[in-house]
């Protein structure tokens, strides 16, 4: 280790000078004490299996990380039930969740293990203390989490879309975002008001409109639909607090939303369901705010969620879809770096020996690696076989077929989360809820 790592406040003292100065070096220099510190473990960083995979959609991009637990989504409600993570130890210093200030320092007790190497620099947001830290399990370059001061739920309202600008403003050069403030819909943390930003430009920015929405009073205000599986609307504008007015507007209009034919029920006996994820990033002078619709309500036949991946989708994720992957980054679980070359080595031996696609199953069963993806799997084999019996499938490798089949499996999966989907029923959902835009 190098020389030892700066009190808090030192940090936040050299932060805060090198903020009044360039918010780059800034941020470089946070960035920097955690990579020092071994906070930010670059090693099991570079573990992460990365690769695109062309879509209806444009290019997405799909990652295997293999530092991020897998979460249960039902684990993940319970906690934000809770306020905090479930069996975690509480009292006077101890921190409530992964995102409160005091894993600053903490030695760690059973179901809380110690963050060291952890600095937090100090923001102002909203008028409100903010912090402002690098993730650990970084998804994409200078991955970053804005967090309260205080220890409160997620919650999506005009106060947070502005919370969400002055970020912009600090900060020019990253995109900002928040996950939903509803379980299901939400991510992996809901009891700690926070953000996610970084230097990261996603499919979902690239993205084209495809339909143009007129706000009345507000021309300030460019609006448009995306054409994107995931239900979403862009807003720009060199005018930020035209933009925040047109985004409120927005915000608030969904949350009264209903429109059965889509099967979207605004609120009931379980409470509200209509919220949304808001992405803010900037382009020079032109402020870029994308609003994604969601709807966490679930029912009888489908207890993950209305607009969740059904359970034929779960072998390769049954965790929320959050902010980051709504934007078309898939985050999949560790497993499957064992999993799917596992996978690959028994279609391709499939293949060569024309076993018959029951054939196959029957073996994939028979394995925990491949057990969960056999329906999945042999589905692939009926279409593919020929290119699968050409494949080199080395021992840790996942070939060119997986990885295309993978990537369409992402798409297949945002495309579940969208509220209107892209047929008539979502043509005429959109319609409805344009018109109550104005």
């Amino acid at each position: 280790m190098g020389a030892p790592l700066p009190a808090p406040e030192e940090v936040r003292a050299e932060f805060d000078r090198l903020l009044a100065q360039d918010a780059e070096a800034a941020v470089a220099y946070l960035h920097d004490l955690g990579a020092s510190s071994g906070y930010l473990d670059e090693a099991a960083m570079a573990r992460t299996i990365r690769w695109t995979a062309a879509s209806p959609y444009g290019e997405l991009e799909i990652t295997i990380n293999r530092s991020k637990p897998e979460k249960d989504p039902r684990a993940i409600a319970v906690a934000a039930a809770r306020g905090a993570v479930a069996d975690a130890p509480t009292g006077p210093g101890v921190p409530r969740c992964d995102l409160c200030w005091e894993n600053e320092g903490f030695p760690g007790a059973p179901g809380r293990p110690a963050k060291p190497g952890l600095r937090i620099a100090a923001i102002e947001l909203g008028g409100e203390r903010w912090g402002l830290q690098f993730s650990p399990y970084a998804y994409f370059d200078e991955h970053c989490i804005a967090l309260s001061a205080e220890h409160r739920p997620m919650r999506i309202d005009a106060p947070c879309l502005e919370r969400l600008l002055d970020f912009a403003d600090l900060f020019p050069f990253y995109f900002i975002g928040s996950n939903a403030d509803l379980p299901i819909v939400g991510g992996s943390i809901l009891s700690h008001d926070h953000f996610q930003g970084g230097r990261h430009v996603f499919p979902l920015m690239k993205a084209p409109v495809e339909r143009e929405v007129a706000l009345a009073g507000l021309p300030q205000v460019s609006c448009g639909v995306v054409r994107w599986p995931a239900s979403a609307l862009r807003l720009a504008s060199h005018d930020r607090a035209a933009l925040a007015r047109a985004a409120t507007r927005i915000l608030e209009a969904w949350q009264r939303f209903s429109f059965e034919p889509c099967g979207i029920v605004a609120h009931d006996a379980d409470g509200p369901h209509n919220t949304l994820n808001p992405i803010v990033h900037r382009e020079d002078a032109l402020y870029v705010m994308h609003l994604v619709l969601r709807n966490n309500r679930a029912d009888d036949a489908r207890p993950w969620g209305v607009f969740h991946p059904g359970a034929q989708l779960h072998h390769l994720k049954k965790e929320n879809i959050g902010l980051i992957e709504i934007m078309g980054l898939a985050i999949l679980p560790p497993r499957l770096a064992r999993e799917l070359p596992a996978v690959e080595r028994e279609l391709a031996k499939a293949a060569r020996a024309g076993r018959t696609p029951q054939e196959a199953e029957a073996l994939l069963l028979e394995r925990e690696a491949t057990a969960s993806h056999a329906a999945w799997a042999v589905s692939v084999l009926a279409r593919r076989a020929a290119e699968l019996a050409c494949e080199d499938a080395r021992a840790e490798a996942i070939g060119p077929v997986l990885r295309e089949e993978v990537g369409g499996a992402f798409a297949r999966i945002l495309a579940c989360t969208g509220v209107f989907k892209r047929d008539a029923s979502g043509r005429a959902g959109w319609d409805a809820f344009i018109k109550k835009l104005g």
